[in-house]
């Protein structure tokens, strides 16, 4: 069976001097909508591991208004500014055998972790601007190796998408 990992990094939030406080702009709002939805139609069974910041609640929560899982997620202050292998550690620990993981965090930490999950010369042309760049309200979908969590440390994973919002509208 097939597992994936969803990094979705928030979506555009309001300028601020309080980092973790920053709420969504309406553009975020609307991407995390957009994204939202291209999640519920790509993806069937999910645990949400989020960061604690206003922006991540946010964002999680426009996907839970969207989708009937209204309960399968969780708040984690360390996912807050983590590292690449700080996510890594919290997502393993909440690893289920066939349940998909959706973590919602910021960057630069989401844009590392999912590089390091993946060879390089592996990753499809198509998803080359994964290399360069991590927007807001990005998603990158990893596949899992053999759907065995324990690949969560290894980049023998598959990058099988990244989008962002402007390649949904």
């Amino acid at each position: 069976m097939d597992l994936n990992l969803l990094l979705w990094r928030h979506a555009k939030t309001e300028i601020g001097f309080h980092d973790h406080d920053r709420n969504l702009t309406k553009r975020g709002k609307s991407d995390a909508n957009i994204v939202g939805k291209y999640i519920l139609e790509n993806t069937l069974s999910f645990k949400i591991l989020t960061s604690s910041s206003n922006r991540t609640v946010q964002t999680t929560k426009t996907l839970l208004d969207l989708s009937f899982q209204k309960n399968n997620f969780q708040i984690i202050e360390d996912l807050y500014l983590a590292s690449d292998d700080e996510m890594k550690d919290i997502i393993f620990s909440y690893k289920k055998e066939s349940q998909n993981i959706i973590c919602i965090a910021h960057n630069p930490g989401i844009h590392q972790l999912a590089l390091s999950l993946v060879k390089k010369s592996s990753i499809d042309p198509k998803f080359e601007k994964i290399n360069h760049k991590y927007p807001t309200a990005a998603l990158a979908v990893i596949k899992i190796k053999d759907g065995n969590w324990e690949n969560l440390y290894t980049n023998q994973n598959e990058l099988i998408d990244f989008i962002t919002p402007k390649d949904l509208k």
